[in-house]
């Protein structure tokens, strides 16, 4: 009996030792071979060439160094479900400062960045785009029927949407928005504001309930305007100009002056203008002491020989590119 017991005892000890040896040698891992037959390639993530059983790794287009992970060809990332986690997130936790880098940085180019991206001096972003060294666009944001895009700043300090145009000499438009018929608004070198329809004050009545358009009022030559009363004494009035309003404006040349009476009299007119007043006085020698309103309008100061200006052609492609000026 004892006998018997010690042989199953043995047996089992056997049946255990033979599981564990068959389960170490099925779990033991082969060396990693290159598809090549030579080393594999340092710092690169491996990629099998098969899910199971003999497998050698071929060279990836994906390289690890310095902290950082590169990808030679394109990365699709694609989340589903109702959950608001980003299928693309990135972030950057560096100091702020010049050349501070971005949380996403894209760039379109076979010739690497542009200059402009290598001399930025505004800082980092979340998103930076740039268009490389030849010149492609550096953000594009398309949508069939909605907003395609949307800037939205809650402090104080800073414009919700700034755009420049650093290059000098008078030539670069800074921005422009077109419909696809041309139609729009424009800022030239010059920083003069263009647009191809009216330019209008939104203003509330009907105690709120509706908004009529005011149009501004145009003219072939930049005037500038001011607006007074005054009154004569003894027939006689005189009225010295703003001296704000002379700083943006040339009173040295031609200026205008128009007069409205409050009261009975015989009438006025300007006796003389200066570069800095003007007199008044009651038509055929009256000496009336009535109250008048008056309203000057002036050249603006280094734009008193332009009239009909010759238009900039503003952009009208839709690619953004700006047109030469009509010669």
């Amino acid at each position: 009996m004892f006998k018997n017991a010690s042989r199953l005892f043995a047996f089992a000890v056997f049946a255990t030792l033979l599981v564990a040896s068959t389960l170490a040698s099925a779990q033991t891992f082969g060396a990693i071979k290159c598809s090549s037959g030579s080393a594999c390639k340092k710092n690169f993530v491996p990629l099998f060439n098969s899910n199971g059983g003999a497998s050698t790794v071929k060279d990836s287009i994906m390289k690890q160094g310095s902290g950082n992970i590169s990808v030679a060809g394109g990365v699709n990332a694609t989340k589903g479900g109702a959950s608001s986690v980003n299928a693309v997130s990135g972030s950057n936790t560096q100091s702020f400062g010049l050349g501070a880098g971005a949380g996403v940085y894209g760039q379109l180019s076979t010739t690497g960045e542009s200059a402009t991206g290598v001399a930025f001096q505004n800082g980092g972003g979340g998103v930076w785009g740039d268009g490389g060294n030849d010149s492609n666009y550096a953000i594009i944001g398309t949508t069939d029927d909605k907003a395609a895009g949307i800037f939205q700043n809650d402090g104080p300090s800073y414009y919700t949407n700034f755009s420049f145009n650093f290059v000098t000499g008078q030539v670069g438009f800074p921005w422009a928005a077109l419909n696809g018929d041309g139609a729009g608004c424009s800022i030239d070198p010059l920083g003069d504001f263009s647009c191809s329809g009216s330019k209008n004050a939104v203003v509330p009545v009907d105690a709120g309930k509706h908004q009529v358009a005011l149009a501004a009022i145009e003219s072939p030559k930049n005037w500038f305007e001011d607006f007074g009363s005054a009154e004569l004494r003894g027939g006689v009035a005189t009225i010295h100009l703003d001296a704000t309003f002379r700083q943006t404006v040339n009173s040295g040349v031609e200026y205008h002056v128009f007069l409205t009476p409050n009261g009975d009299c015989k009438g006025l007119y300007v006796h003389q203008k200066t570069g800095t007043s003007f007199e008044v006085r009651e038509l055929g020698g009256g000496n009336s002491n009535v109250k008048f309103d008056y309203r000057i309008t002036a050249l603006r100061k280094n734009y008193e020989k332009i009239r009909f200006a010759e238009h900039r052609e503003f952009p009208l492609r839709k690619d953004g590119k700006v047109f030469p000026p009509k010669e």
